[in-house]
């Protein structure tokens, strides 16, 4: 491996370990769980990465150095790097399907919200519905009691006048 390549190597790794704290950061003081767990990923990802550079490194010095045993080292690097990549994937994917689960379980709260919101104008509507109906019932009430009224005063007025007319009729008939 040449000095630049790990130059090169060093600074990517340098640069995902920062972009990684950024993500968690910003995360926790947005309140963005998803971004948190994601910076934290990347975080994780960079140290486990620049550890199994530098296993790797120290792995190819000694096997210079020694000139023995460098493909059992170099498989061990590997071995560890695929290990730890392996790691990462599977971080990757359990935190994809806890964000997946997240934004399922904040839909169904979103729906359960709008479905009692839904039940609650339902609940309202019907009450204003049974309390027109119940103003209606006594205006009506209040409608029949007038018509009873009248026809009680129409009838005293009647039986008055029918009095009043038999009166008449008896004293032209006296006089």
């Amino acid at each position: 491996m040449t000095d630049d390549s790990a130059s090169h190597e060093a600074r990517k790794g340098l640069l995902d370990a920062v972009k990684g704290k950024a993500k968690e950061v910003v995360g926790a003081v947005t309140g963005n769980d998803s971004l948190t767990t994601e910076g934290q990923l990347q975080a994780a990802q960079a140290r486990e990465k620049k550890e199994a550079k530098a296993t790797e490194l120290a792995a190819e010095s000694q096997a210079a150095e020694a000139g023995e045993g460098l493909a059992e080292v170099k498989n061990s690097a590997d071995a560890q790097r695929d290990s730890v990549e392996a790691s990462a994937q599977a971080s990757e994917d359990e935190a994809r399907r806890a964000q997946q689960a997240q934004r399922i379980a904040a839909e169904k709260d979103k729906d359960r919200a709008v479905a009692a919101e839904s039940a609650d104008a339902e609940v309202d509507a019907r009450a204003e519905q049974i309390e027109a109906a119940a103003d209606a019932r006594s205006e009506v009430a209040d409608a029949d009691q007038d018509e009873l009224e009248a026809v009680a005063r129409y009838r005293q007025e009647a039986a008055a006048a029918d009095a009043a007319r038999d009166a008449a009729d008896r004293i032209r008939r006296n006089a």
